[in-house]
């Protein structure tokens, strides 16, 4: 339809073929092929010109509106590949969400004002080609083989109490004492009800029963700084806490296994839309070297 219409406007097999870079011959049998393929001859040729037969006027009308559509369809696709315009989908667990992407989002809009984010704060796996999201940013050990994955900074994890628990119940100075305290129990932190700490290559596990277990990890936090019991958190949640003094990192030299990385995905893409390749790069570039939950305390 494309090489027939140039060949309309074009007036010409010859010019025609020059304007797409093909033979002349090659165009020649494009246009024998549609009249072929339609049942219908749309050109009446001699040495002189070629003019339209009453069917060809018609099926050009059409052709020449689609081939209209597809050349803008085109560079509009082009265009929105390339402008640091449009709308980028993220997906992230709630707590990091909270602390620490979404103060950077509105750093990263501020500059790029054109550009929208669509964020989901959901706790569960998402699979982002199902549900159509640019970029993840998840807690693993083990990120998908089938996404790139780019490591944002270790999941560090500390045992933390608030300032009055501790004072009511003691601070513990070593890991058996551990096992004497109320516990607030988030499970993946906790796996088969025990605990387990690294101090120079070597583990140390705790058996506890729990006094709170919550599977969120806000609900975690809150537990622990309102005095019910002790317990691991990620670094990213208590930072802020740590440094105003409503928890206390506990067994600083301890290590909370298992260590997880904190990952940014998306879909192998050599395509891929310069927004969200933009914002990919500056979260990159916020998160390292020094994570920011890891400076001030």
């Amino acid at each position: 339809m494309s090489v027939f219409a140039q060949v309309v406007q074009a007036k010409s097999f010859s010019a025609a073929a020059t304007q797409l870079g093909l033979s002349k011959s090659v165009v020649s049998r494009q246009i024998s092929a549609l009249e072929q393929s339609l049942g219908l001859k749309l050109l009446n040729r001699s040495t002189r010109k070629l003019s339209l037969t009453e069917g060809g006027a018609i099926f050009y009308e059409h052709c020449a509106r689609v081939v209209h559509e597809a050349t803008y369809a085109e560079q509009r696709v082009k265009q929105t590949q390339s402008e640091l315009a449009g709308l980028v989908r993220v997906t992230c667990v709630q707590a990091f969400a909270l602390r620490h992407l979404m103060p950077a989002l509105g750093e990263f809009q501020s500059r790029h004002p054109e550009i929208q984010i669509k964020l989901s704060c959901s706790n569960h796996r998402i699979d982002l080609g199902e549900e159509r999201f640019d970029i993840g940013i998840r807690m693993s050990d083990d990120p998908d083989p089938n996404l790139v994955a780019r490591k944002l900074a270790v999941n560090r994890k500390l045992m933390c109490a608030a300032p009055a628990y501790l004072a009511r119940r003691g601070t513990p100075r070593g890991v058996a004492d551990l096992a004497g305290h109320d516990a607030v129990v988030f499970p993946p932190l906790a796996p088969k009800g025990v605990w387990t700490l690294r101090h120079d290559g070597r583990d140390h596990t705790v058996h506890f029963t729990a006094r709170l277990e919550t599977d969120d990890m806000d609900a975690t936090q809150a537990a622990l700084v309102a005095g019910l019991g002790l317990g691991p958190l990620p670094v990213y949640v208590a930072a802020d806490d740590i440094r105003h003094g409503r928890l206390v990192p506990l067994l600083r030299e301890f290590e909370v296994v298992p260590q997880f990385g904190i990952y940014l995905v998306h879909q192998p893409n050599r395509t891929m839309p310069t927004r969200v390749r933009a914002l990919i790069n500056f979260l990159v570039q916020r998160f390292e070297p020094t994570p920011p939950w890891e400076i001030g305390w």
